[in-house]
């Protein structure tokens, strides 16, 4: 039995689902590095990302009244375009508002620091040895990165996140 051409309406809705969720790859890409400040933040962005999948899947087939099912050819494609562009917003707003509504930093970590190293544009890292063992890297700006060039140990604020997820704020050179 073959299956019938899709419409053009089914076409639209799926082109611009698409689009959408390509957009939300690039803004996906540009706020990605903040997620390295965020302490634990697989856990962060798991949450968020699966949080708001299930959330778009659920939305879009009550929306439509497409009923869920395992299909990706036609009209059963949009649910799972619809999953993957909400999970993706979702994950970019939850980062946003996480770091840019965060408290004032209230307590600090002293760490060594392993390497200064560039990144692409104005993003600079620096990964350290927690004082746990493990190693860390972090987002910072140039001005930070010139600063710690020829420091040993580095001196990380954290703060509490507006959505509850401690991040590194402020990074500076400390004085073993």
């Amino acid at each position: 039995m073959s299956e019938t051409a899709p419409k053009s309406d089914e076409k639209s809705i799926n082109g611009l689902l698409l689009a959408a969720l390509f957009i939300g790859g690039i803004l996906l890409v540009r706020e990605g590095p903040h997620f390295d400040n965020v302490l634990d933040g697989w856990p962060f962005f798991t949450g968020s990302f699966f949080a708001g999948t299930l959330l778009g899947f659920v939305c879009w087939s009550y929306s439509f009244g497409v009923s869920p099912t395992l299909k990706f050819s036609g009209a059963y494609r949009q649910p799972w375009l619809a999953a993957l562009v909400m999970g993706l917003l979702t994950t970019v707003s939850v980062s946003y508002i996480n770091r840019t509504f965060a408290a004032a930093p209230n307590r600090a970590i002293t760490a060594e620091i392993d390497i200064v190293d560039e990144g692409k544009g104005d993003r600079w890292h620096v990964s350290v040895k927690m004082p746990d063992g493990h190693y860390q890297r972090y987002l910072i700006t140039k001005p930070v990165a010139d600063a710690l060039k020829d420091a040993r140990l580095v001196r990380m604020s954290i703060a509490r996140g507006a959505l509850g997820f401690d991040l590194i704020t402020q990074f500076e050179p400390a004085k073993p």
